[in-house]
C-alpha cells in the first residue's frame, strides 16, 4: 500500500474515532472490562468475618471474569481511611469500596467534617449481606448473661469497659448504654484485630461484633455471646436471646456490607459489577460462608442501595442523638 494512503485511511479512521459520542467509547471499552487486575479495598482489617466475605467475593470475580480481584485492606479512622482512599481513585472501575451501613450512613452525623461525601462521592453498586450484631464477653468472664453485665455497671458506675473500632459499634454501644440505664467506658480501637486479644485476655469487659466475626470465637470457647442487637435471633446462635428477649427495651441493630464505585464509573462498568455482585450474594460460596459464620444474604440493586442509605442515615442519625454522641 502507498505510504499516501496508509496515511490517509489512518487519518480518516482517527477522525471516525473522535466523531463517537463519549457515551458511546465508554460503552466499547467497558465491553472488555476488567483488562486488568481490580482492587478492592475492605474497610476491615485481615481476618474478620467481613475479610473473609470480601475475600471470597474477589475469588469469585477471579473466576467469574478471568481476570485477577484482589483485597486491600485499610482499617481505621472508622472506615474514613478506606471510603477517602476510593473517594479519590480513578472512577474506571478498578479501585472499588467494600463498605458497612456505618461508614455511608453513621460517620456523616459522627465527624463534623469528613473527606468524603457518601451520595456526591460514590456510586452504589449493590448491597450483599446482613450482619447482625452480638453482645460479647471472654470466655473467662464473670458475666454470663445481659443482667450480670448490666448489674455490674450499675454497681460501679464508670468502672466497666467497652472496646470500640469503628463509629457503628461506638453508636450501639453508647444506645446499649442508653437503653441499659449504665455508665461504661468506651475505648477505641483502630481496628478489630487490635481489640480481640484485649478483649479475650479481660482488658476489656465486653463489646458489640457483627455475627460472622463472633460465631467462631464463641465456638472455639474464646468468647460468650450475651445477646444478639437485632430483632431476630440468628441461627449460628440459637441459644442466645435477642436484646428485648433479655427483658431490655430494644436495640435494634443490623449492619450490612455493600460494593461502591467511585462517583463517575461509567455506568457498563456499574451494571457489570451489580450483576456479578447479586449472583455472588446467593451463591453457593456464599451460603457457606452464611451457615458458619451466622450472616445473610441482603441483595439489593445499586439504585436500592442510594435510598437504603438515605433512609438509614435517619436512622442512625436518631439513634446517635438517643445516644447523647456529639459529633467529632
Amino acid at each position: 500500500m502507498p505510504r499516501n494512503t496508509f496515511l490517509a485511511r489512518c487519518l480518516t479512521a482517527a477522525a471516525l474515532l473522535g466523531a463517537l459520542p463519549g457515551a458511546a467509547l465508554t460503552s466499547a471499552r467497558a465491553q472488555g472490562y476488567p483488562e486488568r487486575p481490580v482492587r478492592i479495598v475492605s474497610v476491615t482489617s485481615a481476618g474478620t468475618g467481613v475479610d473473609d466475605y470480601t475475600r471470597l467475593l474477589a475469588k469469585y470475580l477471579h473466576q467469574k471474569t478471568g481476570q485477577s480481584f484482589f483485597v486491600e485492606n485499610r482499617p481505621g479512622a472508622n472506615t474514613i481511611l478506606a471510603a477517602d482512599y476510593v473517594a479519590k481513585a480513578a472512577p474506571d472501575g478498578y479501585t472499588l469500596l467494600l463498605a458497612s451501613a456505618s461508614t455511608m450512613s453513621a460517620n456523616p452525623f459522627l465527624f463534623r467534617s469528613l473527606p468524603y461525601n457518601p451520595q456526591r462521592d460514590f456510586v452504589p453498586v449493590a448491597r450483599m449481606s446482613a450482619l447482625p450484631v452480638a453482645l460479647v464477653v471472654a470466655a473467662s468472664s464473670p458475666y454470663r448473661s445481659v443482667a450480670d453485665l448490666t448489674s455490674a455497671a450499675r454497681a460501679r458506675p464508670g468502672q466497666l469497659n467497652y472496646g470500640t473500632s469503628s463509629a457503628g459499634y461506638r453508636v450501639m454501644l453508647a444506645a446499649f448504654n442508653d437503653v441499659a440505664g449504665i455508665r461504661t467506658v468506651d475505648v477505641p480501637y483502630k481496628a478489630m484485630s487490635n481489640l480481640l486479644p484485649d478483649l479475650i485476655g479481660g482488658t476489656l469487659d465486653f463489646t458489640a461484633l457483627e455475627i460472622s466475626a463472633a460465631v467462631p470465637l464463641v465456638a472455639s470457647r474464646k468468647l460468650r455471646a450475651l445477646a444478639v442487637l437485632g430483632d431476630q435471633r440468628v441461627p449460628a446462635l440459637a441459644d442466645v436471646p435477642t436484646i428485648a428477649e433479655t427483658g431490655m427495651g430494644a436495640v435494634s441493630v443490623v449492619s450490612w456490607i455493600g460494593l461502591f464505585a467511585p462517583k463517575g464509573t461509567p455506568a457498563p462498568v456499574v451494571e457489570k459489577l451489580q450483576a456479578w455482585a447479586l449472583e455472588f450474594a446467593t451463591s453457593p460460596e456464599a451460603k457457606q460462608h452464611y451457615v458458619q459464620r451466622g450472616s445473610t444474604a441482603y441483595p439489593a440493586s445499586g439504585a436500592q442501595l442510594a435510598r437504603i442509605i438515605v433512609e438509614d442515615q435517619g436512622k442512625w442519625q436518631q439513634l446517635i442523638k438517643m445516644a447523647g454522641i456529639q459529633p467529632e
